[in-house]
């Protein structure tokens, strides 16, 4: 008994060492001041960050700690919302490698300011996960990530800026992908939009990893496909996405090698050749995608996909199948009519009558036949697809009534596309679907049994997107659609009425080229676009638009609105395009355009009344458009104009500008259009503007421009003499007057001109002196002759004038005489 006690006691201390240490709250002073320090270099508009006070930092938002050693180990600061107000902004402070015993980072979908990925993450041995995708960074790839010998996990995608002004893009890239091989516990990686251009080795790197599972290299610059491949080792990967890589080449053999894929995607390239018999090798496949691909002899070959039998999504999007739609028949025939649950043959040039044996596919979940040439009614076996729960049959030459029978029995139905046919949906108004939709979209469909809004749409209350452009609607708006659309397309109707205000969640609304009257009405405030171009619309702009705060297109142009521009609409800093044009505007353009709406792309007030000078726009660094044509614009065109070095076109016609063309429009490279007919400018034409390379319009007529017209480079393509019409003094190509010839002739007319002015200055002097001596003269014995006292006392001051004359003549031959 005695020999045991000592045992039991240590057993008994170790228990409640186990239990205090289990129990332990808090976590480490250095973790929490490393933590504390990373939040200092974040900018938190959100206040996502808000819980992270007091001492105990495993408590805070984001934060994870170990229940045994109190250590940090899970930071996970993940935006979902991919929305600017709630992403993290800033960078990631050096301190942030106190936290060693880190195994999960997530700081996906935040924003760091386009600054490289810190090196010092490579010093995270026992990260297991990390996740940076689309957060904002930039540059190369530190090969330091190649430490992370833990790493299981690691996810760089969607890091991408792209330059407005420039028009180029910068991604995340490698300098050679070497450390990639390093990670030898990686399972998934995901580099979608990492630059691989100078990484030649990438599948010998990739093929080094043992355990990895899913690679997703998504628009990466891979170029080509490596030939060949000594050794497969990808003996666990079960997904290769590759799409969008601009691959020109065969599908090489070691593809087929990889037995275990299940997910293979390679859409979006180039890929040629005969398509490989040993397809028949991936007997696990699930999903394939050779959207894009032009295979030889027209993919005869695609009877090799009939044996894939656990295929359930294939895509052949944009792959010329035309001649072999009989083929296809013959593959659906076998065991992929039973495993097939996804299906896209869209742009396949597929053409003749709608194919009826698709209606055998009875697990079909997705079926996309759009962009195509099918023709003739929609078959009745359609209706045979219970499971079916995307039909895309739009852009095609179909024609007929879909009747409620042939829908009865697509109860799982959510998305439906017939646009742009000559389909009709003939319901009764009591229809009652067997459906709920999330999207409809009938654009250019004719609704029967009249043209108005169905009202089985009233049993719909999940619909989130509804496309009725074109559908020859002729009524009111109802106030009985559903109330949850997010994306609402009406263009190009006869919808009177007032613009509806009642979908608190509507983000897209457009409603162009309808009869919309009176005036614009409050809307709702989480709009991102609103069209109600082509309308009736009178009155000004409430300023209960201005409340719009994240609204980002604003179209009113072609309505009959009158007023100013609201000042308070200079609190929309999110709009990218301003359009009014065609209206009735008045007054200056506002200054505050230029100063609050910086993310401004298109900005069009053209054929309205506005007056003044044209206000400071060179602030507006994403500026692509700019058209203040056919208004009452008067001054200089602003020099700073040419700081707009990503504008695109430049439309200031018919105004009533003065000046010279500044030379500085030279600098905007990008330029496209150039009009500045119909005004008063003056001068030569800057030669400057053969510098621009990219300009494909011009004109410059109708103005007062003189001397030669430059040549060289871009201008030399300008052939059309109707560019500068209306300017007399304009010379040299490709108008037909002579430079030269204009010059000796100018030097004759200002000679000319010179002996005519001094001729024309000889005669009105003498004209003036005519007229100076007739009008004193008049002046003088016109007043004698009518007034008696002015006669006498102009007779008098004559006569005394004599008298002193002649007494002086006296007195001073008198002197002379005494002299002599």
């Amino acid at each position: 008994m005695g020999g045991r006690t000592p045992l039991l006691v240590l057993t008994f201390s170790l228990a409640v060492l186990s239990i205090k240490l289990g129990i332990s709250h808090g976590c480490r002073e250095t973790e929490r001041k490393a933590l504390i320090d990373f939040k200092r270099g974040l900018h938190d508009p959100s206040n996502r960050l808000s819980s992270w006070v007091g001492e105990d930092c495993c408590a805070w938002e984001g934060v994870g700690c170990s229940n045994i050693s109190g250590h940090v180990i899970k930071l996970d600061l993940r935006n979902s919302r991919r929305m600017d107000p709630w992403a993290l902004r800033g960078d990631i402070t050096p301190s942030l490698p106190s936290l060693q015993q880190l195994n999960r980072l997530d700081l996906s979908g935040n924003y760091f300011m386009h600054k490289p990925i810190p090196k010092f993450l490579g010093a995270f041995r026992r990260l297991t996960y990390l996740n940076l995708s689309g957060a904002g960074f930039m540059g190369r790839v530190p090969a330091q990530l190649g430490n992370l010998s833990t790493l299981q996990h690691l996810d760089l995608s969607y890091n991408c800026y792209w330059d407005d002004e420039g028009g180029g893009s910068f991604c995340l890239s490698l300098e050679n992908s070497g450390w990639i091989s390093l990670l030898t516990s990686l399972r998934h990686l995901n580099m979608t939009w990492v630059s691989f251009t100078n990484a030649a080795n990438w599948l010998q790197d990739l093929n080094a990893l043992p355990h990895v599972q899913e690679i997703e290299l998504i628009s990466c610059d891979l170029g080509t496909f490596p030939r060949s491949l000594s050794h497969v080792n990808f003996t666990s990967l079960t997904t290769l996405d590759l799409r969008g890589n601009y691959i020109n080449s065969t599908i090489p053999d070691w593809v087929f090698n990889i037995t275990s894929l299940e997910f293979l995607y390679l859409g979006g390239n180039d890929l040629h050749g005969f398509f490989p018999d040993s397809v028949t090798k991936l007997t696990s496949l699930k999903a394939l995608d050779l959207s894009g691909s032009v295979f030889q002899d027209g993919f005869m070959q695609v009877t090799h996909i009939s044996n894939l039998c656990k295929l359930q999504i294939l895509c052949l999007s944009s792959v010329p199948i035309n001649d072999v739609l009989a083929n296809l028949e013959m593959v659906f025939s076998g065991c992929l009519r039973n495993s097939m649950e996804e299906l896209d043959l869209s742009g396949t040039q597929l053409s003749g009558s709608f194919p009826d044996w698709l209606g055998n596919i009875k697990n079909l979940k997705s079926l996309d036949l759009s962009s195509n040439s099918l023709c003739g009614s929609v078959p009745a076996s359609i209706g045979n697809l219970s499971l079916l729960q995307h039909l895309s049959l739009g852009s095609n030459d179909l024609n007929g009534t879909i009747s409620k029978d042939d829908l009865a029995n697509l109860s799982s139905l959510k998305s439906l596309d017939i646009s742009y046919n000559s389909i009709y949906l003939n319901k009764s108004d009591d229809w009652i679907p067997p459906f709920q939709l999330n999207g409809l979209y009938m654009g250019f469909c004719q609704i029967l049994p009249k043209p108005h809004f169905p009202k089985w749409l009233r049993t719909q209350p999940t619909l989130d997107e509804l496309y009725l452009s074109n559908a020859g609607i002729k009524e009111a708006f109802p106030n009985w659609l559903p109330s949850g659309l997010r994306y609402l397309y009406l263009s190009d109707n006869k919808i009177t009425g007032e613009v509806p205000q009642f979908f608190p969640k509507l983000k897209y609304l457009y409603l162009s080229n309808n009869s919309f009257s009176g005036n614009l009405s409050k809307t709702s405030s989480n709009l991102l676009l609103l069209d109600l171009s082509s309308n009736k619309l009178v009155g000004g702009v409430p300023d209960s638009l201005c409340n719009l705060q994240m609204l980002e297109s604003l179209h009113l142009s072609h309505n009959n609105l009158s007023g100013q521009i609201p000042h308070c609409l200079k609190s929309c800093t999110e709009l990218a395009t301003l359009d009014l044009g065609h209206n009735n505007f008045i007054g200056n353009i506002p200054t505050w355009i230029g100063e609050s709406l910086l993310y401004l792309k298109t900005l069009s007030l053209r054929s309205n009344a506005f007056t003044g000078s044209i206000p400071q726009l060179s602030s507006l660094p994403s500026l692509r458009i700019l058209d203040l044509s056919n208004n009452n614009l008067s001054g200089n065109i602003p020099e700073e104009l040419g700081n707009l070095h990503g504008l695109r076109s430049l439309n200031l016609s018919k105004n009533y500008l003065i000046g010279q063309i500044p030379w500085s429009i030279g600098r905007m490279k990008q330029l496209e259009v150039l009009d500045l007919s119909r005004n008063n400018l003056s001068g030569a034409i800057p030669s400057d503007l053969a510098a621009l390379n990219f300009l494909n319009h011009l004109n410059l007529s109708y103005n007062n421009l003189s001397g030669r017209i430059p040549n060289g480079n871009q201008l030399q393509t300008f052939t059309d003499s109707s560019i500068y019409a209306g300017n007399p003094n304009l010379c040299g190509p490709p108008l037909t007057k002579n430079c030269t010839l204009n010059i000796a002739k100018a030097g004759e007319e200002e000679q000319n001109e010179d002996s005519s002015k001094s001729r024309m200055e000889t005669l009105w002097l003498y004209t003036s002196i005519t007229l100076g001596f007739i009008i004193g003269f008049w002046a003088i014995c016109g007043s004698l002759l009518l007034q008696q006292t002015w006669r006498t006392s102009y007779f008098r001051a004559i006569d005394n004038m004599f008298d002193k004359l002649y007494v002086m003549m006296v007195v001073t031959v008198a002197k002379y005489k005494r002299k002599l």
